[in-house]
């Protein structure tokens, strides 16, 4: 671990000489490109102009304050104007600078190198059919690429089994091309892409709140399966992160799940909730101090008490509730998920 940190560290000046080359652009090498090319018959379709938008209008402090990962997504197809609102977003370019060294896009990169390629996989477009295209961001166009069997399935599994990433209407995926942030800061470039993609995925979060969508940044996935999928020159290129994207369902309101009013708890009463409950993990709840912890391997999550039974929780769910039988002890626990399913595990001692 210590080892796969050291791209993360920068160096002080009197290093920085002896240990950092010359650029290629110092050596005047010809520049990359900062778009992909494709066929001159390639199938471009016209996206949503950003003068034109319509929608997303909503205060900033208001998506700073509602952002967070969703991971349920319904049916409903987005709109092209809302596709065009999250492309442009996230990568729109706004100008070429004029030496045609870098590129001004709606998000800040490092040199202006922009090393991005965003593809989409498209499930649910009104307008548009299902399968892998790429964001023509120079143009503000879309290229269809091909057609993707079973692509919610697939995208699932290659994604260790994350069934909801293949679920979202879109999901981005953006492909690194590492020699355009190479060309100007060679062994300094692979930080900086990191730090771009944070920023990338940031402004996809903020656009999906702005149009009341979800997102969640993926990064675990097969990646020469989906490199191959994506029919990547993996020698150049490779992605790097996904993101579904998908219309969100109502949230069910804690006040629908919990069954008893808000009250004070005694230590006595949170005590008799310890034990062990299980369904297809174990789910180890403990008492430390006068508040209610649920341990499942190594992660340890501390609920806000809501009543002697019924808890708020943060990160492993939304809300838990206890079942006791009739002489006070546990039977059950009850499970309001992030995704706002129910779900119940029993006491197992």
């Amino acid at each position: 671990m210590r080892e796969n940190r050291k791209f993360l560290r920068f160096f002080n000046k009197d290093v920085y000489d002896e240990v950092v080359p010359e650029s290629d652009e110092k050596k005047e090498i010809p520049k990359p490109l900062f778009q992909k090319d494709y066929p001159e018959d390639a199938e471009l379709i016209d996206l949503i102009s950003p003068d034109d938008f319509t929608i997303g209008s909503a205060p900033f402090i208001d998506l700073v304050n509602s952002r967070k990962s969703r991971r349920k997504y319904t049916k409903d197809p987005l709109s092209l104007e809302e596709l065009s609102f999250l492309l442009w977003s996230s990568q729109g370019v706004k100008r070429v600078i004029k030496s045609g060294h870098g590129v001004i896009r709606t998000v800040p990169s490092s040199g202006a190198k922009s090393p991005f390629e965003t593809y989409l996989v498209i499930n649910r477009v009104e307008g548009l059919k299902a399968g892998l295209y790429r964001y023509i961001s120079f143009e503000h166009k879309l290229m269809f690429i091909k057609e993707i069997e079973d692509a919610e399935n697939q995208l699932g599994e290659l994604s260790y089994g994350q069934k909801f990433v293949g679920r979202g209407a879109v999901v981005f995926c953006w492909i690194a091309v590492p020699y355009r942030t190479e060309w100007r800061y060679t062994i300094l470039s692979h930080k900086f892409i990191a730090v771009d993609l944070g920023i990338v995925c940031q402004n996809l979060y903020m656009a999906c709140e702005a149009l009341k969508l979800g997102t969640v940044a993926i990064g675990y996935y097969e990646q020469e399966k989906i490199d191959e999928l994506f029919e990547l020159n993996v020698d150049d290129e490779l992605t790097v992160l996904l993101a579904p994207v998908g219309k969100i369902p109502i949230e069910k309101k804690l006040s629908d799940f919990f069954e008893a009013p808000k009250s004070e708890a005694s230590t006595e009463a949170l005590r008799k909730l310890v034990g062990t409950y299980k369904r297809t993990n174990e789910v180890i709840i403990s008492v430390e101090g006068n508040e209610l912890v649920a341990q499942i391997g190594d992660f340890q999550e501390t609920f806000e008490t809501y009543n002697e039974t019924e808890f708020i929780a943060e990160a492993i769910a939304r809300a838990v509730k206890f079942k006791l039988n009739d002489e006070g002890k546990p039977e059950k626990m009850i499970v309001l998920t992030p995704d706002d399913e129910i779900v119940e595990l029993e006491f197992i001692g």
